[in-house]
């Protein structure tokens, strides 16, 4: 059986990992195959949840916790995607900040389920409001310096950047963001703009830790 494919978007709220994802998903499905999606909303209001399914995309919930502390449940749930709707690649977000992915899902996967996924870059998504906070003409956005630490410590994990919002006037220096991290790609979630660039980094480069 051929390996399934398994990815995480992380990214503060407003920077558009739900309509990344279903935007990707439908890119996908044209131009790689089959995909699907795990929304994993906490709380009795499953906003991306239902976002999600009416898009049309293949959708899948995890609605009792982040999937980082239920990985047997992650796990069963994209097993189930591939064997019942015949994903081969599968996409999860993280609620909240994301912190701590790398060690709960993707060294987990590698170590334990090597012989069934393949694992795709640990994605951030990032708006050019919130990422100028961190760039060095500092926005003021009035968000407290424990956001701006998390905002750090998330794309300091990630393998991938993703620039969303292209479609908008961004005054940011794109060519900077690409000296601070190695993989960058812009992009519209809205236009669709990008998204060929995003399947690109997705399916050949492979974070080299995770085997």
């Amino acid at each position: 059986m051929d390996k399934i494919r398994f990815m995480v978007v992380s990214g503060f709220l407003g920077a558009g990992k739900t309509t990344t994802m279903i935007a990707l998903a439908e890119h996908l499905n044209k131009s790689y195959g089959e995909t699907a999606i795990i929304a994993n909303d906490l709380g009795a209001n499953l906003v991306d949840t239902n976002l999600t399914q009416t898009s049309g995309c293949t959708v899948a919930e995890i609605a009792s916790g982040c999937i980082c502390y239920q990985m047997d449940n992650t796990i069963d749930q994209i097993r189930r995607l591939r064997d019942k709707d015949g994903a081969v690649f599968v996409m999860s977000d993280i609620p909240g900040c994301g912190v701590g992915a790398l060690d709960h899902v993707y060294h987990r996967l590698a170590e334990d389920c090597a012989d069934e996924f393949t694992l795709s870059p640990f994605t951030v998504v990032v708006d050019p409001e919130r990422l100028r906070m961190i760039m060095p003409e500092r926005a003021d956005i009035n968000l407290p310096e424990e956001l701006v630490y998390l905002l750090k410590l998330q794309l300091e994990e990630a393998d991938l950047v993703v620039l969303n919002k292209a479609d908008l006037p961004q005054q940011l220096d794109v060519e900077l963001l690409r000296r601070q991290f190695e993989h960058v790609v812009c992009l519209s979630a809205k236009t669709g703009e990008g998204m060929e660039a995003l399947k690109e980094a997705l399916i050949r480069k492979l974070p080299e830790n995770y085997g």
